[in-house]
């Protein structure tokens, strides 16, 4: 089965990437992140399905945090 039409299971990706993010999700937490992460999941198929060309993606630019420096015109 492709990447592209296996069903996304939540827990199963909660259980891989927690350990590896090194993020201890407790017992209580567990079925809040499991419907956090099926309806992030259900959004980006959304977003993914857009039609968008290669020709028209223009990058966003860049957030620095912090003092925005003004540069004076010479």
């Amino acid at each position: 089965m492709s990447e592209a039409t296996r069903e996304f299971d939540p827990a199963a990706h909660l259980d891989a990437m927690a350990p590896s993010l090194g993020l201890a999700i407790t017992a209580e937490q567990r079925p809040g992140v499991i419907r956090f992460l099926a309806t992030a999941e259900a959004m980006a198929r959304i977003v993914q399905a857009a039609p968008v060309g290669d020709d028209t993606l223009e990058l966003a630019p860049v957030f620095r945090p912090g003092r925005v420096r003004v540069e004076e015109e010479a």
